[in-house]
């Protein structure tokens, strides 16, 4: 590496990536590269370019000065949240509540909680037997987050909010799944989807 070469070590790529929800393969599609070029920038095994920066910070929709600045926040400890049904991952249906089942997580806040998606309109996302935490205290609409979301009949999903239109985007390997534009139902935003994982 240059004398002149920025300092990549700890580069925050992959806490990122995580925080948004993308795999390495989604955040590599929306730059336009090989899932192993993401692989190598976040481990710093490949140097990291203003070029590369920018690109990045444009797809992970953050300011490039986020992508190499350093985090202090420290995580709290993991802890039990109460796995309180199911959400649909496809077509609205009515949520299936089943507080039976607990799962350990260190993010989200103090009222979080989690839920298994039902269907495969978000596959690209939690994978089989996936789950996801839900913060029910960040509701705030924020292009590119992920959110569960309840209808007028109280029925649930989980799906990307894009903003430019406004409107909840599938994440599917199925095609069958399409956006749904907003402002023509009412919805209630359930809480914010701050993390996912998977059941062994």
């Amino acid at each position: 590496m240059s004398a002149n070469a920025p300092n990549v070590a700890g580069n925050n790529i992959r806490s990122i990536r995580i925080e948004r929800g993308l795999t390495q393969q989604q955040l590599a599609d929306a730059v336009g590269v090989h899932f192993t070029t993401i692989a190598k920038l976040e481990r710093s095994m490949r140097r990291l370019s203003a070029d590369w920066i920018v690109k990045i910070a444009d797809a992970l929709n953050v300011q490039p000065g986020e992508i190499i600045s350093l985090r202090t926040v420290e995580r709290a400890p993991a802890r039990a949240v109460p796995v309180v049904g199911k959400i649909a991952a496809g077509n609205w249906r009515e949520a299936v509540q089943d507080a039976t089942d607990w799962v350990f997580t260190n993010d989200g806040g103090p009222n979080s909680f989690a839920l298994y998606p039902d269907g495969d309109s978000m596959n690209k996302v939690v994978p089989p037997n996936g789950y996801v935490i839900v913060d029910p205290d960040a509701f705030e609409l924020l292009d590119g987050r992920y959110y569960a979301i309840m209808n007028g009949e109280n029925e649930t999903t989980f799906k990307q909010y894009r903003a430019d239109p406004p409107r909840l985007a599938p994440c599917s390997t199925n095609p069958e799944h399409k956006p749904v534009l907003l402002g023509r139902e009412p919805f209630t935003v359930v809480g914010r989807i701050v993390a996912q994982g998977s059941r062994l």
